[in-house]
C-alpha cells in the first residue's frame, strides 16, 4: 500500500474521497439526503445600518448544524443573541429539523441558557482552552 499527501488537494481528489463516502453512507442509510440539498443560512442584525451581529449555519440531515454566532459587544446582554439563535431554530423547524449542534470555546453558559447541553469536550483547541461540543433536541 501507497499512501499519498496532499496538503493542498485539488478538487477532483475531495471529490473522490466524497463521493465514496456518500456511496457508503447511503449504504447504511439509504433515503440520505443529497448535500445539495443543504440549506446554508445568514441571519444578521442591525440596529440602524450598524451591523451588530450575525448567526450563519446549515440545515441538513435533520439537524441545525451552527457555524458561527457573533454580537457586537456593545450589544451583548440585550437579547440580540438570543433572538438570532430563535430565528435559526426556526429556520431549522420550518426545514424538518430535530436537533441542534455546534462548538464554542467561550459561550458554553449563553447556550446552555437557551436550552443546550455538552456532549463532548476537547481540550488544548487551541491550547489552554477546552472546546465544548453542544446539542439540544428541537420542538
Amino acid at each position: 500500500m501507497k499512501i499519498l499527501k496532499k496538503i493542498y488537494p485539488d478538487e477532483n481528489d475531495l471529490s473522490r474521497l466524497n463521493n465514496k463516502f456518500r456511496e457508503f453512507a447511503l449504504s447504511q442509510v439509504p433515503d440520505l439526503p443529497a448535500e445539495s440539498e443543504d440549506k446554508p443560512f445568514l441571519f444578521s442584525a442591525y440596529k440602524s445600518s450598524e451591523f451588530v451581529g450575525g448567526i450563519s449555519g446549515s440545515v441538513y440531515w435533520n439537524g441545525l448544524e451552527i457555524d458561527t454566532l457573533w454580537v457586537d459587544e456593545n450589544y451583548r446582554r440585550r437579547g440580540v443573541g438570543n433572538s438570532l439563535l430563535n430565528e435559526a431554530e426556526s429556520f431549522a423547524l420550518e426545514n424538518d429539523a430535530v436537533v441542534s449542534f455546534l462548538k464554542t470555546v467561550d459561550a458554553k453558559a449563553f447556550y446552555e441558557k437557551a436550552g443546550y447541553e455538552v456532549y463532548g469536550q476537547l481540550q488544548d483547541r487551541p491550547i489552554g482552552t477546552v472546546l465544548y461540543h453542544m446539542k439540544k433536541r428541537l420542538e
